[in-house]
C-alpha cells in the first residue's frame, strides 16, 4: 500500500510521531511517499507521486489549509479522484477539522489503519472486476470487427457477382456493360466504408486497452503492455487494425481493376455499335442513291 503524506512544516515533529505508530501498527506494510522540499517544480512531482499512490493522508493541525501548498495538493487529490484520508492532531484548530468534511478524520492511527486496510481490499476488488469487465468487452469488440469483416467481404462480392449476373442477363451489351460498371462502383465505394470502419474499431481498441493498462497500473501488474512491448520489438507485429485496412486496400485495387476493364469494354461497344449504324445508314444511302 502506498500512501502520500501531507502536512505542514509546523507539524512535522507531530506528524512524524503519528506516522511511526502508524507504521508500527501496519507492520512496516505501508511505503509512504512526501514531498518535504518546495522547489520551482514541486508542482509536477506531487502531482506524479499522487499518480501512484493509493492514499492521500493529511495531517490537520493548526490552521493547516490556510497554507496554500496545503490547498492545492488538496485540490489536486480530489482532481485525481483520489482517496483522501485525515488524521487529526493535538493542535489541530476547530476551521482545520471543518475544512475536513468531504473525507474521513481519524483521532487515533490504529482506526485509521483499519480504514486504510478496508477501503485498500475493497478498492482492489473493484477494480479487479472492472479490469475483468474490460478485457471482456475487448475480447466482445475482436469478435464484432471479424463479423464486421465477413459482412462487408459478402457485401461487396455480392455487388461483383450481381453485376457480373445483370452483364449476363443483357448479354453484355452496352446497357448491360454500364449496369456491370456502375454496381462495380457502388462496391468500390462500400471498400471506403469498409475501411473507415476497421480503423473505427482500432481506435475503440486502443482506448480500452489505454484503460485496462492504467488499471494493471493500480494493480502493480503489466500483462498487457509486457505482451504489447514483447510482439512490437521481438517479434515484429503488426496491428490488427493495419493487417485489415491492408486487405481491404488491395480488395479496393482489384475492384478498381474490374471497373477500368468494364469501362473499357463500355468504350469499345459503344464505338462498335457507332460503327455499325454509321455502316448500315451508308449502305441504306447507297442503295437510296442506286434506285
Amino acid at each position: 500500500m502506498k500512501i502520500f503524506v501531507c502536512n505542514r512544516n509546523i507539524d512535522l515533529e507531530a506528524t512524524n510521531q503519528v506516522l511511526d505508530e502508524l507504521l508500527s501498527i501496519a507492520g512496516d506494510s505501508i511505503a509512504i511517499l512526501r514531498e518535504t522540499e518546495h522547489s520551482e517544480n514541486w508542482k509536477e512531482r506531487v502531482e506524479k507521486q499522487f499518480k501512484e499512490v493509493d492514499f492521500v493522508i493529511f495531517f490537520v493541525g493548526k490552521d493547516t489549509f490556510k497554507s496554500d501548498p496545503m490547498k492545492w495538493e488538496y485540490a489536486k487529490a480530489k482532481a485525481l479522484n483520489k482517496q483522501i484520508v485525515g488524521i487529526r492532531l493535538p493542535s489541530a484548530c476547530e476551521s482545520s477539522v471543518l475544512f475536513c468534511q468531504g473525507f474521513p478524520v481519524f483521532r487515533k492511527p490504529e482506526h485509521c489503519w483499519s480504514y486504510l486496510e478496508k477501503t485498500y481490499e475493497e478498492d482492489r476488488q473493484l477494480l479487479l472486476e472492472q479490469y475483468k469487465i474490460m478485457v471482456g468487452s475487448t475480447e466482445k469488440v475482436t469478435d464484432q470487427r471479424m463479423r464486421v469483416n465477413n459482412l462487408f467481404f459478402t457485401v461487396t462480392s455480392s455487388i461483383l457477382s450481381i453485376s457480373l449476373v445483370v452483364g449476363k442477363s443483357f448479354e453484355f451489351s452496352v446497357v448491360g456493360a454500364i449496369g456491370m460498371l456502375a454496381l462495380s462502383i457502388m462496391a468500390f465505394v462500400v471498400t471506403f466504408l469498409w475501411e473507415k470502419l476497421v480503423r473505427s474499431y482500432g481506435k475503440l481498441n486502443t482506448g480500452k486497452f489505454t484503460v485496462i493498462d492504467q488499471i494493471e497500473k493500480q494493480l502493480r501488474t503489466n500483462m498487457f503492455e509486457h505482451e504489447w512491448n514483447v510482439l512490437k520489438d521481438q517479434v515484429g507485429y503488426e496491428s490488427n487494425t493495419e493487417t485489415e485496412a491492408k486487405v481491404v486496400k488491395r480488395f479496393r485495387w482489384f475492384v478498381f481493376v474490374v471497373i477500368v476493364v468494364e469501362a473499357i469494354y463500355v468504350f469499345v461497344q459503344s464505338d462498335l455499335v457507332t460503327l455499325m449504324g454509321q455502316i448500315e445508314w451508308a449502305s441504306l444511302f447507297c442503295k437510296t442513291e442506286g434506285e
